[in-house]
């Protein structure tokens, strides 16, 4: 499938005739969201849609992970059906990471699969999770145990909608832009290091270049390894595998996903040091920053819970964790990695 069309402009969101060329053969559309971010900019994207001669039917997922449930997606898939939506229909996400996940997932499912497209209204959703087409639900073994690879036509990211972005949801969204920045472009490690207060601050020029060339490693990466079966797109988990079980350890919502991805990169960069050669000095300074940031850390974690999830990852074979690490600054390696090493690096940063 060819890749997503990458739209990154102010108020492009609400010029729908411009990223819904071809996607419905029906003119219908369901628009998917959620409290807040109907709140906030619901209206203004269903006006824009009927203004390029879609009819809209409206859902709302509920907010955050609990969005991510078969129950949600069921419900969804229910009142599509209500409103007889066919297979010439197609869907309209617009939120946060949890919405665009479970409406690709209907999308993907809805009578064997229709068109779908993404408005994401989070920093991590403009630069990482409203691209590629992974699609998900959480399980109660962990976070996006069921899900499918499903394209969307277009991405929709609109500065404006990140004027008013909470703190904690900004930091986030740089958390996942880091992680680019030391697995493929040290240069954007280095831009958002060294510019973290104006990012923090929302100026709309850097965000918008963060976005860009954060978004242009996605798109490249799933190009060339879309269903995450040659090794290319496995390494943008970096940070993840303990990251994701950070946010099952501490209760799914707890945690920001950037922030999980954080401190999960903490671990990552010892690891690195001690299992893949990566020099101490970068990988000391590198942890300097990141320990520097503003994510909280919920308490009363067991390392050997961490551990546990760790190896249920989707990364792991045979019982056995594998880690995305670092040889070198933009030079990712994929590695087993002991329990005795897992543990030591987790409790060194809990």
């Amino acid at each position: 499938m060819t890749s997503e069309k990458l739209f990154v402009e102010p108020g492009i969101r609400l010029s729908a005739r411009e990223w819904t060329r071809g996607l419905s053969a029906s003119g219908r559309v369901a628009l998917v969201s959620e409290s807040g971010a109907w709140r906030r900019f619901g209206s203004g994207v269903e006006k824009s849609l009927k203004r390029a001669g879609f009819k809209v039917h409206r859902h709302l997922l509920p907010s955050g992970e609990a969005a991510k449930s078969w129950d949600a997606v069921a419900e969804l898939i229910g009142s599509m059906l209500a409103a007889g939506l066919g297979r010439d229909c197609a869907i309209v996400a617009l939120g946060g990471g949890s919405v665009t996940d479970a409406a690709g997932f209907a999308a993907s499912i809805y009578q064997r699969g229709i068109p779908w497209v993404t408005v994401p209204t989070t920093l991590l959703g403009q630069l990482d999770s409203g691209l590629g087409g992974k699609t998900g639900i959480n399980m109660a073994g962990g976070k996006n145990l069921a899900g499918t690879f499903h394209r969307p036509r277009a991405v929709v990211c609109d500065p404006d909608v990140l004027r008013t972005l909470p703190a904690r949801e900004r930091v986030s969204g740089l958390g996942e832009a880091l992680k680019y920045g030391l697995v493929f472009e040290p240069a954007l490690w280095s831009l958002i290091a060294g510019r973290w207060d104006e990012l923090m601050a929302g100026d709309p020029v850097l965000t918008a270049r963060v976005v860009e060339r954060s978004a242009a490693w996605k798109r490249k990466i799933v190009d060339s390894d879309e269903h995450e079966t040659k090794g290319p797109r496995e390494l943008l988990n970096f940070g993840h595998t303990l990251g994701h079980a950070l946010e099952s350890a501490a209760g799914l919502g707890v945690l920001r996903h950037g922030e999980a991805v954080i401190w999960g990169m903490r671990a990552a960069l010892r690891l690195s040091h001690r299992c893949s050669g990566l020099k101490a000095s970068f990988a000391s300074e590198a942890d300097r920053f990141l320990s520097t940031l503003p994510v909280p850390l919920p308490r009363r974690i067991e390392p050997r819970r961490l551990l546990e999830l760790a190896r249920r990852d989707k990364k792991a074979r045979g019982g056995r964790a594998r880690f995305v690490l670092l040889r070198a600054p933009g030079k990712p390696v994929t590695a087993f990695v002991s329990d005795r090493e897992i543990l030591k690096a987790v409790r060194e940063i809990l």
